[in-house]
């Protein structure tokens, strides 16, 4: 098949588009290298089209050749991590939403299949769990925090995309949970489990925000990669939502131990752990429901957290 991935030099598209590659397929990809890095793309680079270019903008689609020939849009383009939501929401509500809405318009005039990668965050503040049933996405009042400026563009992300196949494309939504593995970001603008690892490997401490006792559904990057390229390739899932996320449940202060135990058996180190002031509008729990997801794509995460850890430490040394 010819698969077109916007967001394919970031930490999650690159792993997908290695995965595709390995499977025989023709890779397009999509990247403006803001958050992402064609370095993440070495490994295959020489069996890839790469487009550097805005995915928010017609003009990038543009440049595809024989655009009418791509049989499916895996759509990853996003800006994420928690800082971002707070410093620049506009930016991070302009970049997602913008994002999605091209992709589809791609999509639509080419006749792909879709997929979209949304987020636990569309939820929002839900205290439902496990998340993705039939509850409702619960967002607070605007002017309290704006946290939710990601889980707003993906929860308005899901809304288009539903919009567009009650219009005949055959579109899907995949969740994926607080995924890590390799190429994960840890510097401040960062995701929970790289900046822990980074920071204690470097500095020698691992920063907890709040008290620690918030939850989170850990998922190792090749089981996130598994679950997304069949959400693609499966039939008959048009209009559909599927999480991907493990089912193992670990608070932030059991992560810090066990990066801080990790990072210490590997370099000698003795690690601090020490808790800071959280972010407003935290979770303070993420599990999913992966009823229809074991049904349809017979997925289920298979890394545990320990090896996952061990993994992306490895690959940071």
């Amino acid at each position: 098949m010819r698969i077109l991935v916007t967001g394919g030099a970031g930490f999650l598209g690159s792993s997908l588009v290695e995965s595709l590659v390995k499977h025989g397929h023709e890779v397009i990809v999509i990247d403006n290298c803001w958050r992402g890095s064609k370095e993440n793309l070495r490994m295959v680079e020489n069996s890839i089209t790469f487009i550097q270019g805005d995915a928010c903008v017609s003009d990038t689609f543009e440049m595809i050749a024989n655009p009418s020939s791509v049989d499916i849009v895996y759509h990853l383009a996003a800006i994420n991590g928690t800082k971002w939501f707070h410093e620049e929401p506009r930016m991070v509500m302009d970049v997602n939403l913008n994002s999605t809405l091209r992709s589809l318009e791609f999509a639509e005039e080419n006749d792909c299949r879709f997929v979209f990668t949304s987020s636990p965050e569309a939820y929002g503040e839900s205290e439902i769990m496990p998340l993705g049933g039939e509850e409702a996405s619960v967002f607070p009042v605007a002017h309290e925090h704006q946290r939710h400026a990601y889980g707003a563009s993906k929860y308005l992300g899901e809304l288009a995309v539903q919009h567009a196949v009650r219009q005949g494309l055959d579109a899907r939504i995949v969740r994926p949970f607080n995924g890590y593995g390799p190429r994960l970001l840890g510097n401040e603008y960062g995701q929970v489990v790289a900046m822990m690892l980074q920071r204690a490997v470097h500095q020698g401490e691992i920063i907890v925000h709040g008290d620690g006792l918030q939850t989170r559904s850990l998922t190792y990057v090749d089981d996130l990669v598994r679950g997304i390229e069949a959400a693609g390739l499966v039939e008959g899932l048009g209009g559909m939502s599927l999480n991907l996320g493990s089912e193992e449940e670990c608070t932030m202060l059991d992560l810090a131990h066990r990066v801080a135990e990790l990072v210490g058996n590997e370099t000698g180190q003795s690690i601090r752990i020490r808790c800071e002031q959280g972010h407003p509008g935290d979770s303070k729990r993420r599990l999913p429901n992966l009823e229809q997801t074991k049904k349809h794509l017979n997925w289920q995460a298979h890394t545990t957290l320990d090896d996952g850890l061990g993994q992306t430490l490895r690959s940071m040394l």
